[in-house]
């Protein structure tokens, strides 16, 4: 299977006698995003900016990291780069983002190099951000890189972070990410390892 042949619409089934939607073993939620921004918003004001990238940080980590599992177990990849690129398939189809890979990524287990890059069109959690506050100063994706972090680490069978280049949410034009082990970012992802360490980052 190739990451391009992935449809969520048809891997998703709804069992309305029980109030169930699921995908291969795990429960789904649909949710309006208006309403996630007011709880990512509310979350903010209640425990300040930096604590809340911290704990929206941590809930799209466990997302991505269990995304990737499933996905492991239950399709059968023509190469490992599908296996990879599902992820940001998945987020697209989810409505999260429009996640955009760019180039070719560069995995090496036995060094230790990975490298992973692309953009991120149309986020949700950049455009919730705007609907309650002015322009950040730093990136406000959080949830989306805990997503990327989480999946590609999983991937790697190593910890990666993931971290945005540009950011919608600080009047870019949209969001570039870079996935790298967290030695390879020289210190720049020191708040985004300190947040992940309970999951061994």
């Amino acid at each position: 299977m190739k990451a391009s042949d992935f449809n969520l619409s048809k891997e998703l089934k709804f069992d309305t006698a029980k109030g169930l939607t699921t995908f291969q073993h795990s429960r789904m939620l649909i949710l309006e995003a208006n309403a996630m921004g007011l709880l990512r918003q509310q979350i903010i004001d209640a425990v300040g900016i930096h604590k809340a990238r911290e704990i929206l940080l941590q809930f799209g980590y466990q997302d991505g990291f269990a995304d990737f599992l499933q996905m492991k177990l239950s399709h059968d990849f023509d190469s490992e780069n599908d296996l990879l690129a599902v992820g940001p398939m998945i987020h697209t189809w989810e409505g999260i983002v429009r996640a955009v890979p760019r180039g070719e990524p560069r995995c090496d287990r036995a060094s230790g190099e990975f490298f992973f890059t692309g953009r991120w069109e149309n986020s949700y959690e950049a455009e919730q951000y705007l609907c309650f506050n002015d322009f950040a100063r730093e990136p406000v994706c959080w949830t989306l890189a805990g997503y990327a972090s989480g999946w590609c680490s999983a991937f790697f069978g190593k910890p990666v972070v993931a971290m945005e280049t540009a950011c919608a949410g600080t009047g870019d034009e949209w969001c570039d990410w870079e996935i790298r082990t967290p030695p390879a970012w020289n210190g720049k992802a020191a708040p985004y390892v300190a947040a992940l360490r309970q999951f061994g980052i």
